[in-house]
């Protein structure tokens, strides 16, 4: 027998065993032993490949829900308004531009309301005093354009702070504003003024335009001298003089007339010659002023809101829920405890200031 072939088959069968169990040893298997023959990856590309695959988003199930993105606050532009009192507010405020008018009377100015228009005639209410010292007048309109005025001399308003000037439009339509009662309002109840201060770096807008709202903080039984009888703490300047106070539904209730604390002059008396108390002289210096609409109809009847435009087009008159409230005993509207007891405070000042004793 020849014994060479055997013992190199066993030798070589011995050493295949020893590698194999090497082999188990190291945790390959029996495929990728026969698969030596192709590039073998780097150590680090090894240690890789142990670990858990990551699953990537271009992977998942296209039909799963795509989560909703967080709008941008760069891109919301302005923000919506998110209650009832901040669309009413906004809606006042356009309201209020699109009635009130720039007086330039001379080398000054104030302010203005379109009250009436007749064909292509346009009347505009304001103070005596915005015109007194001046001979031409000129109206600026909302849309900017620039008008000569002349003073409408039909009606006079003895007694009263009150002018009309008018002007002429071939091509241009202008809102008219809406004329109430101020007796829709009373202490506490929240106003909205207008107008054009001299202090234009601090308005609205490029054009000089400025919107305040407040509360009505003094109706006295009797008038100030000059007709004023409505007092708010709107932050009124010098300028605003003629613009509209408008109540909670966009009605004209006043003209502008007085800033708070005067820097001159004692404009805190009566028409009948008499002076306030002191407790409620106090509120009155605090308080900026106008003129009831009433007085002004009264002595120019033939301005009814029967002539004005009742709904100004393109804009929404929906009351502040808290003042509707206050309005109406059917609102299902509830009232802030913070506006509530503002009102409630206001009232209860105005009520001690009426009786001359101190809150």
């Amino acid at each position: 027998m020849n014994w060479f072939p055997l013992a190199f088959f066993s030798c070589t069968a011995g050493l295949l065993t020893g590698v194999a169990v090497q082999l188990h040893n190291r945790g390959f298997s029996a495929t990728e032993l026969i698969r030596t023959d192709l590039p073998q990856p780097t150590q680090a590309s090894i240690f890789q490949l142990s670990k858990p695959p990551v699953k990537s988003p271009a992977a998942q199930p296209l039909n799963l829900p795509a989560k909703p993105l967080k709008p941008s606050v760069q891109n919301q532009g302005e923000s919506l308004p998110q209650s009832a009192g901040d669309l009413a507010q906004k809606a006042m405020l356009q309201t209020a531009r699109s009635i009130t008018v720039k007086v330039l009377a001379g080398d000054s100015w104030g302010s203005g309301t379109i009250v009436e228009r007749q064909e292509q005639v346009y009347t505009v209410l304001t103070n005596d005093h915005v015109l007194e010292s001046a001979k031409t007048y000129r109206i600026q309109t909302p849309d900017g354009k620039i008008y000569s005025a002349t003073r409408y001399l039909a009606t006079q308003f003895v007694g009263k702070d009150l002018a009309l000037l008018q002007f002429r439009s071939t091509q241009s339509d202008y809102k008219i504003g809406v004329l109430g009662s101020s007796s829709t309002v009373k202490e506490g109840d929240q106003v909205y003024a207008a107008g054009f201060p001299f202090e234009t770096a601090k308005s609205a807008d490029a054009a000089g335009w400025k919107f305040t709202t407040g509360r009505v903080s003094l109706i006295p039984e009797k008038s100030l001298e000059d007709g004023y009888q409505l007092g708010y703490n709107n932050q009124i300047e010098k300028g605003m003089s003629g613009g509209p106070v408008l109540n909670w539904a966009g009605e004209v209730v006043a003209v502008n007339g007085m800033h708070a604390y005067p820097l001159w002059g004692d404009p805190y008396v009566f028409q009948d010659g008499s002076k306030p108390c002191e407790p409620m002289r106090q509120l009155m210096v605090r308080s900026s002023w106008g003129i009831p609409i009433e007085k002004f109809l009264q002595s120019a009847p033939q301005f009814s809101t029967k002539k004005a435009e009742k709904t100004p087009k393109n804009i929404s008159l929906d009351p502040p829920s808290q003042l509707l409230a206050q309005q109406s005993e059917k609102s299902n509207l509830t009232v802030s405890q913070a506006v509530s007891n503002t009102a409630k405070l206001m009232r209860q000042q105005a009520a001690a200031a009426k009786s001359c004793t101190q809150l």
